[in-house]
């Protein structure tokens, strides 16, 4: 595959971006000294390291609508120089399929990341985000403690400022 200098620059640039300090938050590491530590430690050469041995933090639905459009800038670059590239179509498709399947985990996650790679959304899809939106409400309602429904509020509040542009008027 060939890469023109400026795609090489937008690559480099990012990954720059992404190897300083004050943008490990965005990836919910912020505690620790080196990414590069925590991302590639495994329990098969470090006997040391179990899932627990490190505080987890949580990582806020803003953030990853930063890293999305991050990487989403770095795909639409790398597209440019690969004219046959579906990883967007790809993406778009593995994202709205979680987004509009019921996961506690996951569904909110996607609900962000389709709203943010999307370059067109159906009046369907977005009856879809409402329906979602109009559950998690309900869910609100029933118990004011139910941490997953406002986090699903808030996903479904995300996408919609996204996909609405999309929309014809």
């Amino acid at each position: 595959i060939f890469l023109t200098e400026e795609t090489k620059q937008v690559l480099r640039l990012s990954l720059t971006e992404f190897s300083l300090p004050k943008f490990y938050l965005l990836f919910g590491i912020s505690k620790v000294k080196s990414a590069a530590v925590i991302a590639f430690r495994s329990s098969y050469r470090d006997r040391s390291f179990s899932p627990g041995s490190y505080e987890r933090e949580t990582f806020a639905l803003t953030s990853l609508e930063t890293v999305t459009e991050a990487l989403l800038e770095i795909m639409e670059a790398c597209m440019r120089d690969i004219p046959t590239c579906k990883w967007l179509d790809q993406w778009t498709e593995l994202a709205q399929k979680f987004a509009f399947q019921y996961n506690p985990s996951l569904q909110p996650r996607a609900l962000v990341v389709f709203g943010c790679i999307s370059k067109r959304v159906s009046h369907g899809q977005i009856k879809q985000i409402i329906r979602i939106l109009s559950k998690g409400l309900e869910s609100c309602l029933k118990g004011p403690d139910n941490y997953n429904s406002q986090v699903l509020i808030e996903a479904t509040v995300i996408a919609l400022t996204k996909l609405q542009p999309l929309l014809n008027k």
